[in-house]
């Protein structure tokens, strides 16, 4: 029992700091909290553009973490993985349609 409160507590902590990264990413279009690789690869004027939908991406992954969590801790139900899966593919998605569309 230990276990599971511990590992519902560090995925849901994990989940609020992605949206916490994810929001700051998207919102203020701060390209510094991104891998200066990413960045040196998008052409100036695509930089807002590229943040918002890498925030975005983030944002959804740190979401589904959270969700997985509660219900995790209220279900017990290992079927709350799935949310985290789904969450994590639609995330993914996002930051690979932001590097292909907006990289050299």
């Amino acid at each position: 029992m230990p276990g599971t409160v511990i590992g519902i507590g560090v995925t849901g902590i994990v989940g609020v700091i992605l949206i916490v990264l994810g929001h700051l990413i998207r919102r203020s279009e701060n390209h510094r909290l991104l891998h200066d690789y990413h960045i040196d690869r998008v052409p100036p004027e695509n930089r807002n553009a590229f943040c918002a939908l890498s925030g975005t991406g983030i944002l959804v992954i740190g979401v589904s973490l959270v969700l997985t969590a509660v219900i995790f801790g209220f279900t017990g139900s290992s079927g709350s993985f799935l949310c985290f899966a789904l969450g994590f593919a639609a995330g993914l998605i996002l930051l690979i349609i932001a590097g292909r569309k907006y990289r050299r």
